[in-house]
């Protein structure tokens, strides 16, 4: 029970902070939505900080787990074509800014409103980019692709930024933009 309790909290924090925004979301209205007691919550997490920490963890973790499963089933529509691992990672974001949920990336948000880079929540967020890049350079690889440390990054600019045009001025086709744009790039180093 205690650790239903935990995940609740968790799991009510992330949807109104991913809603709301993180300093707009009191642990009031956490404590409140989820309907656990304070004494229970402050049992779990200290602080709020402390909560949103780890909720970012969390968060990790399921974008990972999801990336990984959208990417497989998607690149079974890209069999005949070269790189289609880092095609169906765009198609993977395409789908994500698609839902009615899609308030923007959690780790870019956190850095927005930690903007201390030394901020243990700036950090963990600047972690999980890293993560990203690392999962990128690793397709990236195993495509044989040259130069792959250098074209992660160029690629992580182009997810990132997908996220955010599609978050502030609501485009919705902004990864499939991203994506081609990730083609003519990667046809210019013979991939596409």
């Amino acid at each position: 029970m205690a650790s239903t309790k935990k995940t609740l909290l968790l799991e009510t924090a992330l949807n109104l902070f991913n809603e709301h925004g993180f300093h707009n979301t009191g642990i009031d209205m956490v404590q409140s939505v989820s309907g656990v007691s304070k004494t229970t919550m402050y049992k779990y997490f200290k602080s709020k900080d402390e909560l949103i920490l780890e909720v970012l963890r969390m968060r990790h973790e399921q974008f990972s787990e999801w990336m990984d499963g959208r990417v497989a089933e998607f690149a079974k529509s890209y069999e005949d074509k070269p790189c289609g691992k880092l095609r169906a990672m765009f198609d993977a974001l395409h789908e994500w800014i698609q839902r009615d949920s899609f308030c923007g990336c959690n780790f870019i948000n956190a850095c927005a409103e930690f903007t201390c880079c030394s901020h243990p929540i700036h950090q963990l967020a600047t972690e999980h980019k890293l993560s990203v890049q690392s999962y990128v350079q690793r397709l990236l690889d195993d495509a044989g692709i040259p130069q792959s440390k250098k074209l992660s990054v160029q690629i992580c600019l182009l997810m990132d930024g997908a996220i955010v045009y599609a978050h502030t001025v609501g485009q919705k086709e902004a990864a499939r933009i991203a994506k081609e744009m990730m083609i003519v790039q990667l046809e210019s180093i013979a991939c596409g």
